[in-house]
C-alpha cells in the first residue's frame, strides 16, 4: 500500500500494492508496528527482514518511485514525505508504533525524527548516525535527544576489522552464554593434513562440542558424519569453551605482531579504522585519489600517512611494499573493487586482505576469489537493529556473512512450545541445530534425548532466516497453530 502525505493540507491518497509477500510460517509472538523512515539499500533489507518475522511496517520516503518499487516486492505501506516532519510523524499510519527506525543517508534527518517521533508518542527510537562528529556527540547526549539507539555502521565495521586484523588465523571465536559457550569458525587448507579429506565420523575431538555448519564455496552445509572435509571448507563448531579453545589451539598458527597496514580508499571506515589502529602502535598508509578528501585524512590522522593515487595501481601497490604488509584492507564504494584488488594484494604477497561488501550476493565470491574476510556494514546494521527490537528475549545474535546462517543465544520461556520438551521431539525447523545449553551454571552440549526446561538459556545454530521461528517458540504464546 502507498501512502501520499501532501505537503498543504496533509490529503492522503491511497493505492494498494498488487503483489502481497507471503507468510509461509506460523504467527509470530509480540508482533509490533514499526516505522522504518528511509527506503535506500538498508531501509529495504531491515523491512524485508521485520516483514518476514511478522511485523507490520510502514515505510516513508520522499522518492515516490523507491517507495513503488517496494510495494511492488514487499507487503508493506508506504508513506510519501519528509521524515523528519511533525505533522507526517502524527498521521494515522504511523501513529501507535512501538518503534521508529531512522536510516536515511542524512544524520539530520535521522536525528529529527526520532526527536519527533517521541514528541508524538512513539516509544523507542533508531538513529544511524555515520558523521564522526556527530557519532562521538552522541554517545554522551543520545538520551536528550530522544533517541535509544545510535547505529554508526562504518564504526561498528572498523571495531569487527580491527577483530580479524588481530585474530591467530585461522580461528574466529564468538563467546555467548557469557563466554561458557564459544562459536569457532575454521578455515582448512592443505596444510591440515589430520583433517582434510576425511569423514567427520573419523575424526578424533574433543568433547563436549557439535560441528554444526560447513560453508563451501559459497553454501552452507549442515553436516553428518559421513560428508568428507575438504580443503576451504570454513567449518562452525559450538560447544564448551574449554573443548572450543583445546579444538582452536590444533589450527592457531604462530602470527607475527602486525606493523605495516594499508588501506584502499579514504571514506569514513578508512578513517575510524586508521585511527584504531595507528593508536595500537602499527604503521598506517591510505591510499585516496581524491586531493580534498587526503587532505581532510591528513589533518585528522598525523600518526597515519596519507597516499594520494589510485589502490589499483600495482606499480604503487609495490612501491609502498604490499609484499612486506601484514594487513591490506580495501574499503572504496565498490564491491567489485574491493574484492579484485584484495585478491591482486595477496598475489602480490600481503599477508591478510580484507574486503569490504555491500551487497549480500556477493558474499560468496570471498571464499572463492582467496580473500581472507569481509566485512559488510550493512549487516551489521541490521544485526544490531535486530537485537535492540528482540530485547531481552534474544541475548546475542551473529548474522554469518553471507546471511544463509544465523546463530543466536535465546531464553526459554515456562510455558512456551520448546518448555519440558525432549530436543528430538520439540519439532523445532529444518535446518536448526541447538548446539548449546546453560543451566544453572552449567553448559549442556545436548543429544536427541535432552530434556529442554523453562529458563533455559539455548545456542542455536539455524540455516536461512529461521530465528523468528525458533525466537517464537521459546516464548509464552509464541506460536499457535
Amino acid at each position: 500500500m502507498i501512502i501520499d502525505s501532501a505537503a498543504a493540507g496533509g490529503a492522503v491518497f491511497i493505492f494498494f500494492s498488487p503483489i502481497c509477500f507471503a507468510r509461509h510460517y506460523l504467527e509470530v509472538f509480540n508482533k509490533m508496528k514499526i516505522t522504518v523512515i528511509g527506503a535506500g539499500k538498508v531501509g529495504l533489507e531491515i523491512t524485508r527482514r521485520l516483514i518476514e518475522e511478522g511485523h507490520d511496517v510502514v515505510v516513508v520516503d520522499r522518492d515516490e518511485s523507491k517507495l513503488t518499487q517496494l510495494s511492488e516486492h514487499l507487503d508493506v505501506m508506504t508513506l510519501r514525505g519528509s521524515g523528519s516532519s511533525a505533522m507526517l510523524l502524527s498521521n494515522a499510519a504511523i501513529a501507535g508504533s512501538d518503534l521508529l527506525v531512522a536510516v536515511t543517508s542524512s544524520d539530520e534527518i535521522n536525528m529529527i525524527a526520532c526527536m519527533t517521533a517521541k514528541r508524538v508518542g512513539i516509544a523507542r527510537t533508531i538513529a544511524r548516525v555515520r558523521d564522526p562528529e556527530y557519532a562521538h556527540e552522541l554517545i554522551i547526549s543520545k538520551e536528550d535527544l530522544g533517541i535509544d539507539l545510535v547505529i554508526n555502521p562504518e564504526y561498528a565495521a572498523a571495531l569487527e576489522i580491527v577483530r580479524l586484523l588481530t585474530l591467530a588465523l585461522p580461528v574466529h571465536l564468538e563467546p555467548f552464554a557469557n563466554g561458557k559457550v564459544q562459536l569457532l569458525e575454521v578455515t582448512l587448507d592443505e596444510t591440515h593434513t589430520g583433517w582434510v579429506n576425511r569423514k567427520i565420523k573419523d575424526l578424533v575431538l574433543p568433547e563436549d562440542l557439535l560441528l554444526v555448519g560447513i560453508s563451501r564455496q559459497g553454501e552452507m552445509i549442515i553436516p553428518s558424519g559421513k560428508d568428507m572435509l575438504l580443503p576451504g571448507d570454513h567449518l562452525y563448531w559450538l560447544g564448551k569453551a574449554g573443548s572450543i579453545e583445546k579444538l582452536g589451539g590444533k589450527f592457531k598458527r604462530k602470527q607475527r605482531r602486525l606493523q605495516n597496514i594499508i588501506i584502499m580508499g579514504g571514506g569514513r571506515i578508512a578513517y575510524y579504522l586508521a585511527d584504531h589502529l595507528s593508536d595500537r602502535g602499527m604503521r598506517v598508509k591510505i591510499i585516496e585519489q581524491n586531493p580534498q578528501r587526503c587532505e581532510e585524512l591528513a589533518e585528522k590522522l598525523p600518526g597515519v600517512l596519507v597516499l594520494r593515487g589510485d589502490g589499483t595501481d600495482v606499480d604503487l601497490l609495490k612501491r609502498e611494499g604490499i609484499r612486506e604488509t601484514d594487513g591490506f584492507i580495501a574499503v572504496t564504494g565498490i564491491d567489485e573493487e574491493n574484492l579484485l584488488i584484495a585478491l591482486l594484494a595477496k598475489q602480490l604477497g600481503a599477508k591478510r586482505v580484507i574486503a569490504k561488501v555491500s551487497r549480500p550476493s556477493y558474499a560468496p565470491l570471498v571464499e572463492k576469489l582467496g580473500v581472507d574476510a569481509a566485512i559488510s556494514p550493512r549487516l551489521i546494521t541490521i544485526g544490531e537493529i535486530l537485537r535492540f527490537i528482540r530485547g531481552g528475549r534474544l541475548l546475542s545474535l551473529v548474522l554469518l556473512l553471507n546471511e544463509q546462517a544465523e546463530v543466536m543465544e535465546l531464553i526459554v520461556q515456562g510455558g512456551s512450545k520448546l518448555a519440558n520438551k525432549v530436543l528430538a521431539k520439540a519439532g523445532l525447523p529444518r535446518g536448526v541445530i541447538v548446539g548449546a545449553i546453560s543451566r544453572d551454571n552449567r553448559i549442556i552440549i545436548p543429544r536427541g534425548q535432552e530434556m529442554i526446561l523453562p529458563e533455559d538459556r539455548l545456542v542455536v545454530f539455524a540455516l536461512g532466516h529461521n530465528v523468528h521461528l525458533v525466537e517464537a517458540m521459546c516464548a509464552v504464546g509464541g506460536i499457535r497453530a
